[in-house]
């Protein structure tokens, strides 16, 4: 497998949410041993949220969500606006095959054009990933 034969779609809010609810589901929070109904977050199925899902062929084996700020919060058109990146999952038997970065990378594109703030929480694992594609620590770590 390689990342030129990954599709990323994206889709808004309820739409496809399914797929990316499994996928949280698998790397999120099974192991964790958390239930399924903790993979859908405040927010998810607002139409202005985007799903972003990396594809293998059919079979979905990454996403990310961004959640989009109220409209009404951002000063003006010439600031920067803030979206989170949040629920960013790809199969572990793929992890380290270049989709994660992929999946950034793409988002970074749109973020540079719409003048995205891009940020997210992140588990301590993954802060090297982040670091990896370009991303640094900001605020204190927490649990």
């Amino acid at each position: 497998m390689k990342p030129h034969e990954i599709q990323i779609i994206v889709t808004h809010g309820a739409e496809r949410l399914d797929v990316v609810r499994q996928l949280r589901y698998e790397v999120l929070r099974r192991p964790l041993k958390m239930p399924f109904e903790e993979t859908l977050f405040a927010g998810d199925e607002l139409p202005s949220t985007q799903h972003w899902i990396a594809l293998l062929g059919d079979t979905p084996v990454g996403c990310l969500t961004l959640l989009m700020p109220d409209s009404t919060k951002i000063v003006s058109a010439d600031s920067w606006i803030p979206v989170q990146l949040r629920g960013m999952a790809v199969s572990r038997q793929l992890q380290s095959k270049g989709i994660g970065g992929r999946l950034l990378t793409e988002v970074h594109k749109l973020a540079v054009r719409y003048s995205w703030h891009l940020w997210c929480n992140a588990r301590e694992t993954a802060v090297p990933f982040y670091a990896r594609n370009g991303w640094c620590v900001q605020g204190p770590r927490f649990d």
